[in-house]
Order: C-alpha cells, then structure tokens, then sequence
C-alpha cells in the first residue's frame, strides 16, 4: 500500500516523485556511512553522493571534484593484494562483470593512508554498455586493526622461524616499516661494555638519501635518557613525535639533519626492564596512531623475550662452532664451510686446496712445561696461521695440536706451496713459555680438490695422509698427496684387519656406568659402553678404533651387537631380582644411517624380551640435523615402537632450541666440557644453565656427563638438573660390579 507522502509525491507529479527518491537515497547512503558512484564506459567518474567526512573522513563533493572525469586507478590508487597491480580488475571490467568488495589504498590530502572498499556492477542501455554504478565505504580503521593484528602474529613468526638475533631483528623492522609505512627503521642495543646505546641492526627504503642517514646513524651512541633513543630508554615507554622539525626537544640529530619528520620509537623489554630501543622514521609528517601505540607493548615484550633467549643460544652456538681456546672455527663449522666450497668449486668449476697440519713437538712441550703453557702454544700458534692467510682462506682446529687450512681459488700447486712455506715459518718462530724460548715445528699435508679428491672425506683423509707422510720425511716440511702415497701406520693396518675379526673371535664387550637421579638419589639408568681386549695389543682405546669402524662400516655389525647384548643383559639382571632400569645405548652415524637399523631395534627388543620403555638410543647433534626430514621419520618411527630418543654431547653441535623441538627427543645430555670446568668457567656455568632451561622449556629429561667432583653435582642439584653420570658417582664397570653396585646403592638407600 501507498502511503500519503506517496500518493502526495505523484500528485506532485513524476518529478517530484523522482527527486523524493534520490533524496531517500542519499540519506540512507549517509545514514550508512557509504556513499553511491558512477562511471562512464569509459571507467571515469561522473557522479559521487553520499557520507561526509564525519563518518568516513572523506568529503565526497571533494572526492568528485578531485577524480571527476579520471579513472580508479589515477591518482597513485593502489590495489591491496594482486602484487598492487589492477590488471585482475581491469580484465574483470572489460569482461563486464559484477565486482565485490574491492579494497585499494590512496593517500588523501592530509597525507594520510586511507582504505577503500568498493562493490559494483555494469549499467546497460539495452544492449549497450554505459559504464558501472556502486557503492564504496571507508574500511581505514578495520583494515588498520586488522593490520595490526597481522603485524603482531607477523612479528611473533619472525622470532619463532629466525636462524639468529640480527637476522630476526631485521625481518621485524622490515615488517614494521612495510606494514606500516616508515621509510626507515632502527634497533640500538648496550654496546659490548653497556655504557651507551649503539645502531645494531635497520632496515630502509633503498635511496642516497637514506643510505647517507644510516651510514651516519652508525656514529653516533646515546647515553642514557639522552635524545629521543635515550629517553624511551630511560622511560620505558614508546614515543610519538608529529614532527622533529618542529619539536623543541630536538635541536639537532641525524633524523632530522636527514629530513626525516614523523617518528616512533618503543622499548623492547625483557623481565620488565628495556633491552633495547626500535626507532622508526618517515619524511612525511605522522599524527599518532594510538592502536599502533598500544600494540607495540606486546611487540616489544615478543622482540625482548625472543632476543634473551637466542643470546643464550647464540652463545651456544658459538661454543658450537669454534674452538673454545683458540677462537678458531672447529671441526663442525669447518666441515660445513668445506661443504660449501665443494658446492661452489663444482659450480663454477673453481679449485681449491685443504691443507692439514700437525705440529711436531707440541706433545714434549705439553708434557714437559704443563697444559697452561701448551694451551698458550696453542693460541699463539692459532694466531701466527691466521696472519699468513686471505680474508677468503679459512683455518680451523680440529683438536689437540691439529689444524686444518681451506685455500680458496687456487690456481696452481706452486700457489698452494708459498701458502705452506708461509705456515711452516710462522710455526717455527720462538715463543716463549713459562720462562723459556720454546719452538715447534709443522707438518702439513695437501689435497687439492678436484684433481686429488671430490668430497669432504676424501679430501680430508686424502690431505691427512699426505701429513703422515710429511712426518716420515723428517717433519718440518708439506708433502702433497698422490696416489702413490703409502703411508698408513702398520698399528692402523692391524687395528682394520683386526677389527674385521674381532666380532666373530668375541674380542668384544660391554662396560656399564650408572646414571644417577638427582632429586631422588636412585640409579634410574644405565649406559652400555663398548671395549675392545686386542690378544696382542691388550685394551685397545675405542678412540682408536671407533673411528676405523665408522670408517670402514664396521660399526653397523659392532652395534648391532652392541644393542643386543646390551638389551639382554638388563633383562638378565632383572631374573636376578635386580630392578629394572632404563639401558642407554649409543648410535653411531653410520648405523643410524642403516636401513636396517628399525629392524635391529625390534629385534634386540624381542630377542630378548625387555620392554621398549627400557631402552634409551643416544644420538649426537650432528647426526639428528643432516637431514632433518628423514630424522623427522625414522625417529617417529622410533618412538612409536616405545623406545626412548635422548640427544648426546649437547652443546657442541649446532642445534637451536627451535630446531631441537622438532623432533621427538626424550633427554638431553649436557656435554662434559661444560661440566668439566663449571667451578672456575662462568661461560660454562651460564651454558650449562641455559641447556637446562632449554630442555626444561620442552619438558625434557636434562642428564650432565663427565661430573667428577661434589661441587659439580651440588651446582647441578640446585640448578634443577635431573641426572647425572660420572666418575664422582660411578666408572664403567663389568656387568657383575654394576649388578653388585646397583645392589649396595638400593640396600644404602633403604
């Protein structure tokens, strides 16, 4: 039914009628804070009415004035998604199709990011196509929520998925910076004494100008509660200023000398105290956005939580990477910096030399003058090689008086010999130790890839070889190798043809050590360690032929022997009424690389009936991360059959806590360099809590190795550590002292 305004409306007549309806209209277009617009064929507009600017901030008579007659995408309108580009838009109008809530980005005249929504729909004149007609609203404030929101999560996956400190600190800013349109933005952090505040990581738009201002930025330091970095510092609090051209609490600073305007800045906190300040600049002018403001809390305490944490493990991963008396890369970082010069060599059909070192007299020099003096040795020498290379050479060491040298880009052999000549000088130089000139000598052995060797191994068995021979013609000299080289050591040949052998002739067998619970003070475990009685050569060290077997294989027959005799033996001493404890046995890379090696768990567990939860495998670091994906699988495997996984030697490999979690670990055992020197090595102390914490952080079982004194396990003891194993508490005895130890310890603790 008609009502009177209606009925009043037509009697007007259809003029009337009609400009009643456009007045309906257009008031609840204003009502609903959108606004109606039309376009020609064309595309350009020829009519906006609509909402005011006190709904959307957008006057639409100014709108229409300014883009009459002009398409969507002028006036540097961009589209967000679709790579900011309108060709997905453009082919839907020239396909005359219906579109829906389009968003796009414009900068208004206050210079201000605003955000559009659009829905239209083509306009026919029977079958001609006149243009499209819609309806947009302003989404500025729920597009800026919504941002916010993302950058928060963005910024949280940034310092869950990042290799280290700085490159975390990087992406944050440039996630910042992007998301929220700062042309630049800055980290200052304590420098290495925290006396001031120093430029530690930035990100910026790349121009001359702000390539200037960084470069400048990283000259200037801020004491505390001075400049706009000191005071957010001191205060704790972020910071908001329109205009540094116009405050008056900045006279002069590189920001400003660099014309930067807009600026924000916030505290990273950690435990409630700053740790850092993030300084964020644009040349336009900013008013202050108070959800950016009241989001930043949270950032903050993320950034700040995260960087506590990888310190802490940076400072691992260090430990894990270098040489902790000489500073030199160590044996892991060096494999994996030969690796990558393999890659390169055969990419660009590049050569290059490994180089392996031994000094000649260090040993007398050690025994004779005592550790502190060979140690000393040791650094000077570490240094002196260190001197005679190239920035792009590399030299590590590998342990005890071992070195090793990766030449890059060489071109011929004689360029390999002057680098040799360079370290045999270096060596030979006095030094002076515990009072007296002392001099070593070095021999050095060359492999040159790729005319003597393809692969990491034989490159470095290949340049160990020629070393020996170094040796045997009279040390102090470099030998390259050839194939012609016979210089393996006759005990070295007896040890592999006897190590063949030993199996079968049941040369082999098991020493145990006990694994003490720290808070309850029962044995809870125990660890199988192999030894090898030689007829000849008596107890041969399994540092001797654990290599050799890995080697050779060998080690696949040996440990499979291993786990079986180990598994039988704990069920034997459960039939004598002993408890049941938790066996651990170790896994070498080589088996655990075996694809057998599921079938030989299963079967030392049948054979010999113990319940899977009894059985421990120990795994170095460095096996479970070269390749992650099939670990991921076989460890899964693992666990499902019920045994339990535990990571040894932690600490000096190169796992993270966010590498380490991926995988289904049960135990951690800290390395017992760490707790070798726990009451004299603050480093190690603050490691050793760290690895803790991390393996509380996932709920693992934490156990320290090589604890040989009270004060070692008292350290442990109120550090929360869970276990322990040790010469303090228990060596590794024959199975009849363990099964008699374990039965003193019960009865003493009843």
């Amino acid at each position: 039914m008609r009502n009177r305004n209606d009925t009043a409306a037509v009697r007007r007549g259809p003029g009337d009628a009609l400009r009643l309806s456009e007045e309906r209209l257009k008031t609840m277009i204003e009502l609903s804070g959108e606004w109606y617009w039309e376009q020609d064929e064309n595309y350009r507009f020829t009519l906006i009415i609509g909402a005011g600017s006190a709904q959307t901030g957008i006057d639409p008579q100014q709108y229409l004035k300014q883009y009459l007659g002009t398409q969507r995408w002028d006036h540097d309108a961009v589209p967000v998604g679709d790579d900011g580009s309108w060709d997905r838009h453009k082919a839907q109008l020239e396909a005359r199709q219906p579109f829906a809530d389009l968003v796009f980005r414009r900068v208004d005249a206050q210079g201000e990011m605003r955000y559009v929504s659009t829905s239209g729909q083509p306009v026919f004149d029977g079958k001609r196509f006149t243009g499209y007609r819609g309806i947009a609203k302003d989404v500025t404030a729920s597009m800026r929520a919504e941002q916010l929101l993302r950058l928060e999560h963005m910024v949280a996956r940034c310092v869950a998925g990042a290799e280290s400190a700085a490159a975390a600190l990087k992406e944050v800013i440039r996630s910042i910076c992007e998301t929220q349109g700062w042309e630049c933005g800055r980290y200052f952090g304590q420098d290495d004494k925290a006396t001031v505040l120093v430029m530690n990581e930035f990100w910026h738009v790349p121009s001359p100008g702000l390539d200037r201002f960084i470069e400048k930025s990283r000259e200037i330091t801020y004491a505390t509660g001075v400049g706009l970095v000191g005071q957010v510092w001191q205060s704790a609090q972020p910071l908001w200023v329109t205009d540094i051209g116009k405050d008056s609490r900045i006279r002069m600073g590189v920001a400003r000398d660099a014309g930067m305007h807009g600026t924000f800045l916030f505290p990273v906190m950690s435990e409630g105290r700053p740790t850092g300040v993030l300084s964020f600049h644009s040349r336009k002018v900013r008013e202050p956005d108070e959800r950016l403001l009241q989001a930043v809390g949270v950032i903050g305490s993320q950034i700040g939580q995260f960087l506590q944490r990888k310190q802490a493990e940076d400072q691992i991963q260090y430990l894990a990477t270098h040489d902790g008396l000489t500073s030199l890369p160590n044996r892991v970082m060096f494999s994996q910096l030969l690796n990558l010069a393999i890659q390169s060599a055969r990419r660009y059909t590049r050569n290059f030399a490994v180089l392996f070192i031994d000094l000649d007299r260090f040993k007398l020099i050690n025994d004779t003058l005592g550790h502190e003096a060979g140690d000393k040795l040791l650094q000077e020498i570490a240094t002196r090689f260190t001197g005679c290379l190239r920035e792009s050479d590399v030299v590590a060491r590998l342990g005890g008086d071992e070195f090793v040298v990766l030449v890059q880009e060489v071109s011929e052999a004689e360029h390999v010999a002057t680098v040799a000549r360079k370290l045999l000088s270096a060596a030979i130089k006095p030094v002076v130790l515990a009072g007296q000139e002392c001099r070593v000598t070095a021999s050095i052995g060359i492999c040159l890839y790729p005319a003597d060797a393809q692969d990491e191994q034989s490159l470095m068995k290949h340049a160990d070889i020629a070393m020996y021979l170094a040796k045997e013609e009279g040390k102090n000299n470099f030998q390259f190798y050839s194939e012609d080289i016979k210089v393996q050591s006759l005990e070295r040949l007896t040890l592999e043809t006897s190590l063949r052998r030993a199996l079968e002739r049941d040369e082999f067998f098991l020493h145990y050590q006990a694994k003490l619970d720290l808070r309850t003070g029962q044995i809870t475990g125990v660890e199988a360690l192999l030894r090898w009685q030689h007829p000849d050569l008596g107890m041969v060290s399994p540092v001797q032929f654990i290599p050799i077997a890995e080697e050779t294989g060998l080690i696949v027959p040996i440990g499979r022997w291993v786990l079986q005799t180990a598994c039988a033996q704990n069920v034997a001493w459960q039939r004598e009424g002993l408890p049941p404890v938790c066996m651990a046995v170790n896994l070498s890379a080589r088996q655990f690389a075996d694809e057998d090696l599921l079938k030989d768990i299963a079967a030392a567990l049948e054979q010999s009936g113990m319940r899977p939860e009894l059985l421990e495998l120990e795994l170095t670091e460095s096996m479970v991360m070269q390749s992650p994906e099939r670990v991921t699988r076989l460890l899964a495997a693992i666990k499902q059959m019920g045994v339990r996984i535990a990571i040894d030697d932690f600490g000096v490999g190169y796992s993270s806590l966010a590498q380490i979690k991926r995988f289904p670990i049960d135990t951690l055992k800290v390395d017992r360099s760490f707790i070798r020197d726990l009451a004299g090595n603050a480093e190690d102390r603050a490691i050793t809590e760290a690895i803790i914490a991390m393996g509380k952080t996932l709920s693992l079982t934490v156990v320290a190795e090589g604890v040989e004194t009270q004060e070692q396990q008292t350290f442990l003891l109120n550090h929360a550590c869970d276990a322990m194993q040790g010469y303090y508490f228990s060596r590794p005895v024959p199975q009849e002292e363990f099964a008699s130890f374990l039965r003193q310890h019960l009865a003493s603790s009843r």
